[in-house]
């Protein structure tokens, strides 16, 4: 073993041959020159087993070692010179084999990747499978390619901070290079541990490896065009750079061979290897690269990688190299201008760094042009080929990660998702990385490049991404321009609506917005910042503003209102402009994602926003579980200034709106205005009801997301929280609206300031031919009374009535409809608005000043169809009451209220009012109305109240507003009150005084005339024209319901819905509320009662009868009102008699009591209806009385009587229960033509069958039948006054009424008068009478079909009477008859007598002996011979001389003399009748005033026809 010094070396040529430089490379090299210096330090020999040859041998080393350094010389140049000869040679030959291939030209053209796929690979033969490049906006929307648009004009527009240059390039020095502009690579990317080579020889043991990589000129493009698609699956870049250089720093580590034919032996096992650091530099300039790749990315793949394999760096791109099923490069070209030599530095050794540049840079010279021609076709043959072979080995390999065992129940901390793992430690986190280190790594760089803040506070990200992209856009820096109109609302052509009165189209339009100051974002700024209390708050803070440069809006406002015809016709266009020196906004989320979901998120549903949604679970509140998505904090700061400027505007007063705008900022208005809104805004977002739609949107989400099990499902999902308005928003809301009216109006002034009073205009009014109209000047056409009652009506009611100067209309107003305060207060049946915990009632709305009137002509005819109304009040106004309550029992204001012991559930009272002073108004109306149409107006068409208008407008053919004027003097109160907060009432009465009671009260005042004639006049009239119009269509007044058939149920006709199912009624309003509204007033008034317990309908009967007698409640009619001569001749009666009644007088018929009950419906009975009231309640008793004329002058006496007779009766109670069956169909179908014709209105009453007599048959209660009547009265008093009276005992007789007996006797005698009333019209006479005009009436009534002009009346059979024979013989005969039968009864009788006389006695003598018969026989015979003597020796009396002669003449005068005493009394004359008496203490008589005798009775009765009677008289009267 030799070892060699370290001074031994060798040096050796090289020869390098080529045919041309330029167009070869070298092909033979030689070795003309090898001088080796070998020195041997030491030799060294043994191996002989004993070790005694070698001892030998040592003792010669001297002598050996040059013959062995010689030798070894040789050996090495030998060796250097055969690998010259052939190994240099064939490498060589090899090397310039492999360049040559490249310099030739390319035979045939590159493969096609794409056109040479025999078929495009598909998902179910339907989808295709790989990613369509130049669709991209199929699988991302089409934001995906205006981003890619966005992206190309950042990057290669010039740069901003270096002239000349690409946005890219300052881009990659700012965020990408480091500070010396390299780009640095890690080795391990290209080589495993960084090893390039490893070599073992006999020589030495070498080790090359790369320590690393640094790219300059990254930066120095010059040109770009990236990711062109220029076919479905391939996409194309082309780039230019200056110059580009690679730096790599590599290591070589060489040691002696270890192998066994080592030419070279180390000494000992601890020498260091020989290590060397060196650099390698390589540069060219001018590159040109133009690279086509074909990408078969598997769509299906891609979208179901999931997110969670993506979370770690190391797994990004395997996983997205396992979505790629083929990938080639199609096209690879790179051309350079100039390649410059590598440099290698960085050697130990002088000789070794010396020998490897100086070779480098020969090898460079030698190979230099002829790499730079063979590079375009070496790239694209070789190098592509291995870097398709590269990819496909590399898609081979399947090392994405799948994520598996994630439990589902966890949630996201986003402290270990948004930070790395040490300070999600220190955060509260568990800090296991188990997000990864992407999310985190993109939070530092977002961190690091885009918020960190320079000396002045402003973020970086205002220069590299905001400044530059709204440059881009605007052309200017930090600001946003969207020109043109990008809010259009129109409505053209406004047809059959109210709002074409006032105008007949509408546009708004918002254009050419401009934000800037959008560069001014200054620090501190956090984005999805994790709060360390609580791992699922993200902190986000925004500031935006600087001193010299705030953040301003604008736009412009556009609005057209019609055409120069519209009474609002206007065209303006607006620039608003607002300005906010500095704002900052700070909102904590509150957000829990499931992690799972997060985890397995598929990326084909990124863009997705539902799938997003879906990780994040409902919040529930029986969950116990605080989940969900919700702001837990918000918070806005900013102070806004704003200004107005006219574009070009129609009204000038526009102009003028900056004052107004002004003046709301000096009054606070807008500053309060925008710190309520804010605090409702904050309130919103973190209320319920934002939760709710929040939670809402969740819960649907999993239904629109393509991954999730629910996808496409329709299950509702849980019910949320509906909007809920707190106490604060209401109250916002109020201070916002009352205000704004009022600025509202003082516009509107402004504009009409200036502006005379129109005159009143010429109205055309389109009337058809042939119409029949209405002549307002000649009434009598619809009725003869109408002229004379509208001009009663005008004078009372524009006429002054009493002594108090009150008008007409206002006394009529206030003894009717205004109470005690002189207020009209209509209680509106209003089931509110219920909305977001908000109730909202209108209880009433008040009029006030009706009861103040100095003028009132209304109703003044200026011609056939138009009348003018002019009217003064001192003052009018009205006074809105309404009910509101809140459900907000959370804000602090509730809590107060609720503290202070208020239910905040509650109906609380707002007041609204509006009052005006010295109101003058002047209006001039013309009118067509159709007298026939508003006849054939069918009563059903207006039942419910929403028809009347449309119904009586369908009659008018035309109608016109010509004037309207209206004049104010004051305005005396405009407030709202009651629900508001305290701060919020001081503020509005601040600015209803600051607008109203100085700044702009004169305006408001001056413009209200010219207001009113110039705007609201054409308008009013518009809308009359257009409600006519309306209403003249078919179906805007309904006709009436034709299905009905049924029986009119009084409950759904007048009450209410809630009383009438009370009343077993249906509850449903069947018939209007019409009469249901009628009834109900006058149903107020009947049971509201005064201090003295009379009724309210007494102020509407005193109003009625005072205009009738001037005396409230009393009803006079003067004169006479019956007269008659009577001229008596009676039986020696002779008198001439007058009786007169006159100046008859009803009074105090406002006594009626409260309360009143009329036309009551009856619990379970539809037609019935029930009646009471009472009349004479309180200290005055209803009275009549009567002037009564009692005139009489006879043989004897004179009688001349003239007084005042009355009546008074205190408490007179009626009572009348009554049926009424009306049919539906005849009501409904009632023309108003016939209202007055009470004929019509018994038509619809259900018609009763009469027989042939005219008798009612069948049922009882149908038509209308009294069923039950009464009345009774609780004291009646008599009363005379005597004016001229003759009979003394008249003022006798008044005196007496007086007392309390004949009070007592007169009230008995009215109760029994009452009495017999009651059952003569509850008899049946009375309702045989009403049935016969029931059955008359629809003969009578002109609207109805059996209608008959000529008609008179129905004709009934007369009753059959029993009849019976009056002939005087037949009664005889009869009478003969019953004597006959008589006496043959009593001959039967004696005979049947006789009969059992005998048999008895037969009996008995069977009982007898013979003795004892013959004895009787005896008996017997001697009586008979007794009689028979008896008989021959006895004399009649008138022959009986026994008798004496004077009674046997006398006893037959005495019978003749009877017989004529008898017809002395039946012939002459029997009694006479004397009248002798006296009237009111005044004597009369009359002689013989009645004679009679039997015979002239009989004579009388026989003539009367009572001839049985005068038989029986004459037979039986002796």
């Amino acid at each position: 073993m030799a070892r060699l010094d370290d001074s031994s070396s060798a040096s050796l040529d090289l020869r390098f041959e080529s045919e041309d430089y330029d167009t070869r490379p070298p092909d033979d090299v030689s070795i003309p020159h090898c001088g080796p210096d070998i020195q041997i330090a030491d030799m060294d020999f043994d191996g002989d087993g004993l070790g005694i040859i070698g001892g030998i041998m040592n003792l010669f080393e001297g002598l050996l070692r040059d013959t062995v350094e010689g030798e070894l010389g040789d050996t090495v140049c030998d060796e250097l010179r055969g690998m010259g000869d052939s190994a240099f040679d064939d490498l060589l030959v090899r090397l310039g084999e492999e360049i040559g291939a490249y310099l030739e030209p390319l035979e045939g053209s590159l493969t096609d990747v794409e056109n040479n796929m025999a078929v495009t690979p598909m998902i179910e033969d339907t989808v295709p499978m790989y990613l369509n490049f130049q669709e991209l906006d199929v699988y991302a929307g089409e934001w995906i390619n205006s981003a890619l648009d966005q992206a190309n004009d950042f990057f290669l527009g010039p740069s901003e901070s270096a002239v000349g240059e690409l946005g890219i390039n300052t881009f990659l020095r700012d965020n990408i290079l480091n500070e010396n502009g390299e780009f640095v690579l890690d080795p391990s990317l290209f080589f495993e541990n960084g090893v390039v080579f490893e070599g073992h020889d006999m020589l030495t043991e070498t080790t090359l490896s790369l320590q690393s990589i640094k790219i300059q000129g990254i930066d120095s493009f010059k040109e770009m065009d990236l990711m062109k698609a220029i076919g479905k699956h391939t996409l194309q870049n082309k780039l230019k750079l200056d110059h580009l250089s690679i730096v790599a720093e590599m290591e070589a580590e060489m040691k002696a061979s270890s192998k066994s034919n080592s030419v070279v032996v180390m000494n000992g096992n601890n020498v260091s290897p020989i290590t060397e650091n060196f650099t390698v530099e390589f540069s060219v300039t001018n590159i040109d690269i133009d690279a086509s790749v074909f990408l078969g990315i598997n769509v299906e793949t891609l979208g179901n990688l999931e997110l969670g394999s993506l979370l770690h760096s190391k797994d990004i791109i395997p996983c997205l190299l396992s979505a790629i099923d083929e990938a080639k490069f199609s096209g690879l070209s790179v051309t350079v201008q100039d390649m410059v030599p590598p440099k290698l530095s960085g050697f130990i050794d002088y000789g070794i760094d010396h020998l490897i540049s100086t070779a480098a840079a020969a090898l460079f010279d030698m190979y230099e042009n002829v790499l730079i021609k063979a590079m375009p076709n070496f790239l694209e043959m070789y190098v592509r080929d291995m870097m398709n072979d590269f990819a496909e080995n590399a898609l081979d390999a399947d090392r994405c990660p799948k994520i598996e065992n994630v439990e589902e129940d966890r949630y996201v901390d986003f402290r270990d998702m948004f930070y790395d793992q040490a300070d999600a430690a220190l955060a509260g986190g568990s800090g296991d990385g188990r997000y990864g280190n992407v999310i985190p790594w993109v939070m530092n760089i977002i961190d690091d490049q885009f918020l960190s803040a320079d000396d002045d506070g402003l973020l970086a990200i205002n220069d590299m991404l905001i400044a530059p992209l709204t440059k881009s856009q605007s052309g200017t820096e930090g600001a946003f321009k969207l020109n043109g109109t990008f809010v259009n609302l129109n409505k053209e052509e406004v047809t059959l609506d109210i709002w074409q009165a006032f105008a007949d189209n509408l546009r708004l339009t918002l254009s050419d917005l401009s934000v800037s100051g959008l560069d001014t974002l200054k620090g501190p700024m956090k984005l999805l910042e994790p709060r360390t209390s609580s791992a699922h708050l993200l902190e986000n803070q925004l500031s935006l503003g600087i001193p010299n440069k705030p953040l301003d809006a604008s736009f412009q406002f556009g609005i057209d209102v019609g055409d120069e015809t519209s009474p609002l016709a206007t065209h303006n266009i607006m620039d608003l402009q607002f300005s906010m020196p500095s704002m900052e906004v700070l909102a904590v989320v509150f957000a829990t994602v499931q992690e799972s979901r997060l985890m397995k998120f598929p990326l084909k549903d990124m863009f997705n926003f539902s799938c997003w949604l879906s990780m994040i679970p409902v919040s529930t509140k029986s969950s116990g579980i605080n989940v969900g998505l919700a702001m837990h904090y918000l918070d806005l700061i900013f102070d806004i200034l704003s200004n107005t400027e006219c574009v070009s505007c129609s009204n000038t007063w526009l102009e003028d709106l900056n004052s107004i705008v002004q003046f709301l900022d000096k009054n606070n208005f807008t500053s309060e205005l925008k710190s309520r809104a804010l605090s409702i805004a904050s309130d919103l977002l973190e209320g319920d009801w934002v939760q709710g739609m929040v939670d809402k949107e969740i819960s649907q989400a999993s239904q629109r997301c393509p991954h999730d099990a629910a996808f496409g499902s329709s299950q509702t999902g849980q019910t949320h929280s509906p909007f809920k308005a707190t106490r604060s928003f209401v109250d916002g809301v109020l201070y916002a609206a009352f205000p704004l009216v009022q600025v509202i109006a003082v516009a509107l002034a402004q504009k009409h300031s200036n502006l005379e009073i129109a005159p009143p205009v010429d109205v055309q009014l389109d009337i058809p031919n042939g119409a029949k109209l209405i002549d307002l000047t000649d009434l009598s056409s619809v009725a003869s009374w109408a002229d004379m009652a509208l001009g009663e009506v005008r004078n009372y009611l524009g006429g002054n009535v009493d002594e108090s100067q009150d008008l007409g209309i206002t006394s009529m107003l206030q003894s009717l409809i205004l109470d005690d305060n002189g207020l009209l207060t209509i209680p509106i049946e209003d089931e509110g608005f219920d909305a977001g915990g908000v109730k909202l009632s209108l209880y009433d709305v008040t009029m006030v000043g009706l009861d103040s009137f100095t003028a009132f002509n209304v109703l003044k005819t200026s011609g056939p169809s138009m009348f003018s109304n002019s009217v003064k009040l001192q003052r009018l106004g009205v006074t809105v009451k309404m009910g509101l309550s809140v459900e907000d029992e959370d804000s602090n204001q509730a809590r107060m209220l609720a503290a202070n012991g208020i239910n905040i559930n509650e109906m609380e009272t707002i007041t609204v009012s509006l009052i005006l002073k010295d109101v003058n108004l002047d209006v001039s109306l013309l009118m067509a109305m159709d007298q026939d149409l508003m006849g054939e107006l069918q009563l059903g068409s207006i039942l419910d109240t929403n028809n009347i208008l449309n119904c009586l407008l369908s009659t008018i053919h035309s109608l016109g507003l010509s004037k309207f004027v209206m004049d104010v003097g004051d305005i005396e109160e405009f407030s709202i009150s009651g629900f508001i907060s305290e701060d919020t009432n001081n503020s509005i009465k601040s600015m209803t005084e600051a607008i109203f009671a100085s700044e702009y009260k004169s305006v408001v005042l001056d413009a209200f005339p010219a207001f009113t004639s110039i705007t609201i006049r054409p308008i009013l009239h518009d809308i009359m024209r257009v409600l006519v119009d309306k209403a003249r269509d078919d179906g805007a007044c309904p006709e009436p319901d034709s299905t009905a058939n049924g029986i009119l149920d009084w409950r759904d006709f007048l009450l209410s819905e809630g009383r009438a199912m009370q009343l077993f009624g249906r509850g449903n309003s069947p018939y209007g509320n019409l009469f249901r509204m009628i009834f109900g007033v006058l149903e107020n008034m009947m049971s509201e009662a005064d201090d003295n317990g009379l009724s309210q309908m007494n102020d509407l009967v005193s109003s009625l009868t005072e205009r009738q007698s001037n005396v409230g409640g009393d009803l006079y009619y003067p004169g006479d009102i019956f007269k008659q001569d009577l001229d008596v001749a009676l039986n020696g009666l002779n008198a001439a008699i007058e009786l007169g009644v006159s100046d008859v007088r009803l009074s105090n018929l406002n006594s009626l009591g409260a309360p009143i009950k009329v036309l009551q419906p009856v619990k379970g009975e539809s037609s019935i209806l029930d009646n009471t009231a009472s009349i004479g309640a309180g200290s005055e008793a209803l009275r009549a009385e009567f002037r009564l004329l009692i005139k009489g002058k006879g043989n004897e006496v004179e009688v001349h009587n003239e007084l005042m007779l009355g009546l008074s009766m205190r408490n007179v109670d009626m009572m009348l229960e009554l049926l009424a069956q009306v049919e539906e169909l005849p009501f409904f179908n009632f023309p108003l033509q016939d209202v007055l014709n009470l004929q019509c209105w018994l038509a619809t009453v259900v018609t009763p069958a009469l027989n042939k007599y005219g008798i009612r048959e069948g049922e009882r209660d149908t038509g209308i039948v009294l069923q039950s009547l009464a009345l009774a009265v609780a004291e009646a008093r008599l009363d005379i006054e005597c004016i001229e009276c003759s009979s003394p005992m008249i003022i006798e007789m008044a005196d007496k009424l007086g007392s309390q007996e004949a009070v007592d006797d007169t009230t008995d005698v009215a109760n029994m008068v009452f009495d017999y009333i009651s059952n003569l019209l509850g008899g049946s006479f009375v309702q045989n009478q009403l049935d016969l005009i029931l059955n008359e009436a629809a003969m009578k009534c002109p609207h109805s079909p059996l209608y008959n002009q000529n008609f008179a009346s129905l004709k009934y059979d007369e009753m059959d009477a029993i009849q019976t024979d009056e002939d005087a013989y037949g009664f005889l005969i009869a009478i003969i008859a019953v004597i006959a039968i008589s006496a043959v009864f009593a001959v039967i009788t004696i005979a049947v007598a006789r009969y059992v006389s005998r048999r008895r006695h037969n009996r008995w003598m069977s009982t007898l002996t013979r003795a004892q018969k013959l004895d009787i026989e005896e008996m017997q015979t001697n009586e008979k011979k007794r009689e028979k003597g008896l008989n021959s020796r006895m004399k009649s009396l008138v022959r009986s001389t026994e008798v004496p002669l004077f009674i046997r003449l006398v006893i037959p005068v005495v019978i003749l003399g009877n017989i004529a005493l008898f017809l002395s009394g039946h012939l002459s004359l029997g009694g006479t009748v004397n009248i002798s008496g006296s009237f009111a203490g005044q004597s009369f008589s009359s002689d013989g005033f009645f004679e009679f005798s039997m015979a002239k009775s009989t004579v009388e009765m026989w003539n009367a026809g009572a001839k049985s009677l005068a038989i029986m008289i004459v037979i039986f009267s002796g």
